[in-house]
């Protein structure tokens, strides 16, 4: 038998199975040491989390339970794995596509619209083997959720009775494995062959496309083309598959931040609204009726997420020869020390592709796209960028440039609030002060005096020690300690990133223009980007230019434009300029709003910060150990209380560490303050800044005490969520009535994103599509895919017309 299917007894680590695969009994002579790749139906190179994330049942709950799960293992032959390929990296490719087939057959076997599943190869026996956590339940094609309880037994090694004799059948699985690697063993043994004669040529000096006996130049230049041609294609098939796979993951990892149009369960009026706005405001998510707007997200979300898989799917599938052909070029050419010929990728192409790698924050891909135009520039098979492109790599470097600062500032924010930020641990979403205010109150008050008691007889003879109580949830603690780590890991790495961008970016224009200043030109993304970043930020120079860039593109708006056209089908003697004037108006006034809402939050932040500054606690790091307590101003300051001497004793005799440790946590509290305090003023230069664009659009009162606003103010929906979210996080009732009554009277505007409002004052011949990851409005598929086509069969591209991302930066929440 060339392959063996087993199922495995409930085990795995304490963080999960997931984890198990991934970290168990690695040998480091043979697998990462950083643990094994992960991988599923459609995508590699998965992390523990984005594994987890994958197989859930449900797509907000934490990590699924082993109980959730099956445990199934797929085993080879030594001799096989190695006739698999050339490299362990060749093999262990070909290990994923047989366990991809032997999945896929169990699928159609269930009549499963999809089985969500994750694997590792493991490499850590004498027989190279596949773990397999495969989630019990799915969704049946007659769109019914069912549960597999058990693995089918037509699934796995089982006797059967035939003709009165027991006969042993292999199983799907094994059926399905057995084919795949036979196919793959024979289609690389069919490489080798064609890798061989190919090196043949070459052991006379002659270059891979280099003349033959009777071979004429033009050959050999038609030879070169086709190699180009072929890396090209391999490009653009890679390109598409990444570029789905980030869509599937951005579903499964931040799906529940996604806005969709559903009836709000409070007001009853059509809403944009995530799975995490509906949690926010105290909307149940368990046992939810059929029709509930949560039910409705997560149907959406299950579509969306099971319409991309299955798009990865069919394209990898016809793109597997393309990619295979181009990578045996660039081993090829690698091996014998060749330069690899530029691919002959079209200026279109280039453009896109070196978006996508902006966007998608792979730098080292858009340098090597950068040499590869200054080839095809060189030999003059395409232009050079015009003054435009140039303008929008210059917006793109100040969109950088603003999401850097951006992630520093969410870095201090959560570094600052470690203690208090809420963080989700399987299924709970708990902090530590939380956990810490529960261990409390269960603690037996006698125990607690006596405790006290003795910490301050300590204090009062100077034997006071400052550190961590121990307690019984050390293993939850050290969870939640872990995921805001990794929270603050990703935000640094994304500012590292973005960072990046903006040097290589600089890089690019300075060779240019000569200069690394540039006028940017940005999209109507962009804009909208710039807006909420620069709001969050306080940054009131990037808020009035949007804002001023905005007007210039609803003022410049003609008669071809979608607004014009909608005002046309809607009324027909609608004047476009009186529209033009009343969206002009009511966004101003909006912002206006806006901003002062994000000033009262400033400065209520600053008081409340103000008055228990002494009692916050902040994460202080031990400078020998690396251990880290959550420390109080008052747990490690001088005395308040006792004369003038006997404070200035303490402080004499005060030991160097205590010190040490005082003056750490007071520079952090005074950080914070300063902080605070600065955005208190960004925050009102932001009001006046807003107050200025929006005073044209009132008249004064009777009196003049006053001034009133001519238009209604035009929301957008995440103006309205934060509206909302103020309205009840205030403790003012002024301010709530206030709010309350603005929500009211935006209560029958039609729920747009920004982005959704500026595309209707795109002209036509200005248009241009730079899509944005972060951003969550609804994007296309670009048409320049359909230029992948394999040498034997055309590679049709699966359109995907509407994608709905997150609007998020960095990892903190």
């Amino acid at each position: 038998m060339r392959v063996i299917a087993s199922v495995q007894s409930k085990r795995g680590s304490s963080r999960g199975l997931i984890h198990y695969i991934a970290r168990s009994k690695i040998d480091t002579e043979r697998e990462p040491e950083k643990g094994r790749e992960l991988f599923n139906a459609v995508a590699d190179e998965l992390s523990v989390k984005s594994a987890n994330n994958s197989i859930k049942a449900d797509i907000v709950r934490g990590r699924p339970s082993n109980d959730e799960l099956h445990h199934l293992v797929l085993s080879f032959r030594a001799d096989d794995y190695q006739a698999l390929g050339r490299t362990e990296k060749h093999r262990r490719a070909a290990l994923k596509e047989t366990t991809r087939a032997a999945m896929k057959r169990l699928e159609n076997a269930l009549n499963a619209d999809r089985i969500s599943w994750a694997a590792a190869v493991h490499l850590n026996t004498e027989n190279p083997h596949v773990h397999i956590a495969m989630q019990k339940e799915f969704l049946a094609r007659d769109l019914e959720t069912r549960v597999m309880t058990k693995i089918p037994r037509e699934a796995l090694p089982h006797f059967d009775g035939r003709d009165g004799e027991k006969v042993l059948i292999l199983g799907i699985l094994i059926e399905a494995a057995t084919e795949k690697m036979a196919q793959l063993i024979a289609g690389n043994r069919e490489r080798v062959r064609s890798r061989d004669m190919a090196e043949t040529r070459h052991n006379f000096g002659l270059p891979a496309h280099g003349k033959t006996d009777g071979e004429t130049d033009s050959e050999a230049r038609r030879k070169t083309g086709e190699e180009r041609d072929i890396l090209r294609r391999g490009i653009l098939a890679e390109y598409e598959l990444r570029r789905i796979a980030s869509k599937i993951e951005a579903l499964t990892d931040q799906g529940d931040r996604m806005r969709f149009l559903v009836t709000d369960p409070v007001t009853g009026q059509k809403r944009r609204l995530s799975l995490r706005d509906l949690e926010q405001r105290g909307v149940g998510s368990d046992a939810v009726p059929d029709g509930s707007p949560q039910r409705q997200i997560r149907t959406i979300l299950f579509k969306m997420l099971a319409k991309e898989e299955t798009a990865k799917e069919h394209l990898r599938k016809i793109a597997a020869d393309t990619i295979r052909d181009a990578n045996g070029i660039k081993s090829l050419y690698k091996k014998n020390g060749w330069k690899l010929p530029a691919p002959s990728l079209t200026k279109d192409e280039l453009d896109n592709l070196q978006d996508h790698c902006l966007e998608g924050s792979n730098i080292r891909t858009f340098s090597y796209l950068e040499s590869v135009r200054a080839q095809l520039e060189k030999t003059h098979e395409i232009e050079p960028r015009s003054k435009e492109e140039i303008g929008r790599l210059a917006a793109r470097k100040a969109i950088s440039e603003l999401r850097a600062q951006l992630l520093a500032k969410n870095y201090a924010d959560l570094n600052d609030r470690q203690y208090y930020r809420l963080v989700d641990v399987g299924d709970k979403r708990v902090s530590l002060a939380q956990l810490d205010r529960e261990e409390n109150a269960s603690t037996n008050s006698g125990l607690l005096f006596a405790q006290k008691l003795k910490e301050t007889a300590l204090r009062l003879i100077g034997k006071r020690k400052v550190m961590p109580v121990a307690n019984g949830n050390d293993r939850l603690r050290n969870d939640i300690v872990s995921k805001l780590n990794e929270h603050l890991s990703g935000i640094r790495k994304d500012q590292k990133t973005e960072e990046n961008k903006v040097n290589f970016l600089g890089k690019i224009l300075t060779a240019s223009t000569g200069s690394i200043s540039g006028e940017p030109d940005y999209s109507t993304e962009q804009l909208a980007e710039m807006e909420t970043v620069s709001l969050r930020l306080k940054m009131e120079e990037y808020y009035t230019k949007s804002w001023n860039d905005q007007r210039a593109l609803i003022e410049s708006a003609g008669s071809d434009s979608p607004a014009a056209r909608k005002l046309l089908r809607s009324s027909p003697s609608a004047d476009l300029n009186q529209y033009k004037t009343s969206v002009i108006a009511g966004r101003s006034l909006a912002r206006e709003i806006v901003a002062k809402v994000e000033f009262e939050k400033a400065r209520e932040d600053l008081k409340i910060f103000t008055k228990s500054k002494r009692f916050k606690k902040f994460a202080v790091a031990d400078p020998r150990t690396g251990a880290v307590a959550f420390l109080r101003l008052h747990d490690v300051d001088l005395h308040r209380r006792g004369s003038l001497l006997d404070r200035a004793m303490e402080e004499l005799f005060e030991g160097r560490e205590r010190r040490a440790l005082r003056q750490t946590v007071t520079s952090l509290v005074k950080g914070r303050e300063h902080r605070l305090k600065e955005e208190v003023g960004s925050a009102k230069d932001l009001v006046d800044s807003a107050a200025r664009n929006a005073s044209e659009f009132k008249q004064s009162s009777l009196f003049g005490f006053r001034s009133e606003p001519i238009y209604s103010p035009m929301f957008t929906s995440s103006e309205i969520a934060a509206i909302e979210m103020r309205a009840s996080a205030t403790k003012d009732p002024r301010e709530t009535a206030r709010l309350q009554k603005i929500l009211e009277s935006a209560a029958g505007q039609p729920a747009r994103s920004l982005k959704e409002i500026l595309r209707d004052f795109e002209n036509p011949q200005t248009t241009y599509t730079r899509p944005n990851v972060r951003d969550t409005a609804v994007r296309t598929a670009p048409d320049w895919v359909a230029a992948i086509v394999a040498e034997d069969h055309a590679i049709v591209p699966v359109r995907v017309e509407k994608i709905i991302e997150p609007k998020f930066y960095g990892h903190s929440r």
